[in-house]
């Protein structure tokens, strides 16, 4: 259980869609110690991060030979073959970049999707929103609008946070807290299907606008630097 009532919701909704998804190569974009790992089901994980120490960390977490760090800018991939990955996501990260650098970033998330994939994306409803969802709706004939963090989510996570930050609260923290947090979760499956009613958005996009084939991914533009962990970063 989740300290925000919010991720209480939205996890549980991400785990249940990476689980469909049980071949290909899965790339979590920003991924930090690879903390969405567990959820992926791919033949192969790459965990993207242009934090290299907190790669490594994940890379000592699961050690097994599916497991890869890519170390690089989420807003800067075009080393990176395009219709080359099955599944791409990006949780709680987009929102923190700066409006040109974020547009980048999903126009070059969407590029690297292959043609039968899935780009999966969490967003904030800002006024830059509408920009955003045009682009991907440009790239993707499916794009599912799935809305969360509603307003009592939203005053109960205001109300523990700290510099914008919940998760290590003493009393948010503690198990009482957690499970009636959990309950507050509930509420979001009534207001999901309304924008009005929140203040983020979990995008599924599938079918890409594309007449070009998969392509397969692979390393050889990538700089190596240990036995599972490559560089774009110079």
């Amino acid at each position: 259980m989740y300290t925000r009532p919010s991720k209480n919701f939205i996890f549980p909704v991400l785990q249940k869609e990476l689980s469909k998804i049980k071949s290909g190569v899965g790339l979590d974009a920003a991924s930090a110690g690879m903390k969405n790992r567990h959820m992926f089901k791919t033949d192969v994980y790459i965990g993207l991060d242009i934090d290299r120490a907190s790669l490594e960390i994940g890379l000592k977490k699961y050690p097994d030979s599916k497991t890869l760090g890519l170390h690089a800018d989420i807003a800067n991939l075009d080393a990176v073959a395009g219709n080359s990955i099955d599944v791409v996501v990006s949780t709680n990260t987009l929102n923190y970049l700066p409006p040109q650098r974020r547009l980048r970033a999903i126009s070059g998330l969407s590029r690297i999707t292959t043609p039968q994939g899935n780009f999966i994306c969490e967003l904030s409803l800002s006024d830059d929103f509408g920009e955003e969802l045009k682009l991907l709706e440009n790239n993707f004939n499916y794009v599912k609008k799935i809305y969360y963090r509603n307003f009592i989510s939203f005053i109960y996570e205001r109300f523990f946070e700290q510099n914008g930050y919940l998760g290590s609260h003493p009393i948010a923290n503690l198990l009482p807290f957690r499970i009636f947090s959990w309950f507050l979760s509930r509420l979001e499956y009534l207001t999901c299907s309304f924008r009005s009613q929140n203040r983020h958005v979990l995008l599924i996009c599938k079918n890409k606008k594309t007449t070009d084939q998969r392509r397969e991914f692979n390393f050889e533009n990538l700089q190596k630097i240990s036995d599972r962990l490559y560089s774009l970063i110079n």
